[in-house]
């Protein structure tokens, strides 16, 4: 209980500083319903702890920062919300960790903590929707993973995870997993591979749409990517892992991926320690400009063929191309040559045409990220 009251303490201090005055949004939801189970809560233990005081006083100043800033907590959600309180809202700032996470960290010591947060994360999302109007979807859910950073950081605990989000000008929220911690934070993920377990030779359908499991290995959507990217001006980080656990890394400070049945790349400000693999600056092999091709989808610039159908997998491929992440997942036993043919492909990685890489992620910021954070620390 104790826990409890300290964290609405820190909830009301910090409210008007994180939604602004008379601002309705994900904090307002999520303090409503951090009210209610005071309530309840500071109500089943009133007898056993005493000391405390009544659920008035424990929970009442609360209440009374809600009514000032004008939020009327009996209507703030709709009747099929449920009821979400402190455990729910620390559940979904506090999110499952990806497949390849849960992998890497189980062990018998901490199969109990495991087992917790499988259970919790069935609940890492709320669940209000009080209307069916793009302008209550916009009060709902974050915009990408840069602000799911600032309301982890606003209630003291960040971490990775899988969480929902709501691009501008989208009909209905999107699952992806967020990384927090690379490069501070703020990341949305839209590509991720790490053993080989989903196919990525998929028709333009599948490309566009998204496929996979945000918690796993997937691709984002060309449609979903589009949305996030046209909100804001994003960057993106590309995260690369050979086989014998060497990590680099490509970052580019412009990116977006352009609408229609195109999807058109437009990506620059190469820097890093993988090599330029989108070849921004070599005219004959730049991803930059390019139009997206899959299985069946052919438009690249390359006069002979499809190289969707010679690299497998879907690229922004122009006349050449010196990276395919999206390409057959081969592993270092099946051996890297032209016999096989290409991979996971990141040629400036080690210089090695036919090399197919261990793990990829592609993940995009907006670039104003990393002046915003430091502003909002200093205002809490």
């Amino acid at each position: 209980m104790w826990f409890l009251h300290v964290f609405v303490v820190t909830a009301v201090l910090q409210w008007s500083v994180v939604t602004g005055e008379g601002q309705t949004n994900q904090f307002t939801l999520s303090l409503c319903r951090v009210w209610e189970e005071c309530i309840e809560t500071a109500t089943k233990n009133s007898l056993e702890n005493s000391e405390l005081g009544t659920p008035e006083a424990i929970c009442g100043d609360f209440l009374n920062m809600l009514e000032k800033h004008g939020v009327d907590c009996g209507t703030s959600h709709g009747p099929e919300e449920e009821k979400a309180g402190v455990e729910q809202v620390l559940s979904y700032l506090d999110p499952l960790p990806s497949n390849e996470e849960q992998q890497e960290e189980s062990t018998p010591g901490n199969e109990e903590e495991t087992n917790r947060r499988v259970r919790v994360s069935k609940q890492h999302l709320p669940h209000n929707r009080p209307a069916n109007t793009d302008d209550v979807w916009r009060t709902t859910y974050f915009d990408d993973c840069s602000e799911w950073y600032t309301a982890q950081a606003t209630f003291g605990s960040i971490s990775s995870g899988v969480f929902s989000i709501k691009p501008v000008n989208f009909n209905g929220p999107i699952s992806v997993y967020c990384d927090q911690t690379t490069d501070g934070g703020g990341w949305t993920v839209i590509q991720r591979r790490f053993d080989g377990s989903l196919e990525f030779y998929r028709y333009i359908g599948a490309y566009q749409n998204g496929f996979g499991d945000s918690s796993g290995e997937y691709w984002l959507g060309l449609e979903n990517i589009h949305r996030i990217t046209a909100q804001n001006a994003y960057e993106v980080y590309i995260e690369l892992e050979d086989w014998s656990g060497n990590v680099k890394f490509a970052r580019y400070s412009r990116f977006s991926v352009g609408p229609g049945s195109d999807y058109t790349l437009s990506v620059g400000g190469y820097s890093g320690t993988a090599g330029d693999g989108f070849g921004i600056s070599d005219f004959l092999s730049t991803n930059n400009g390019e139009k997206f091709s899959t299985h069946w989808f052919d438009r690249d610039t390359y006069s002979s063929d499809s190289l969707a159908e010679l690299y497998g997998g879907g690229w922004w491929y122009g006349s050449y191309s010196y990276s395919n992440l999206n390409g057959p997942y081969f592993r270092d036993t099946d051996g890297f040559n032209s016999s096989n043919g290409v991979g996971v492909r990141w040629v400036p990685f080690n210089n090695d045409w036919y090399y197919s890489l261990k793990k990829t992620k592609m993940m995009v910021r907006p670039t104003d990220f990393s002046t915003r954070v430091p502003n909002m620390r200093l205002h809490v």
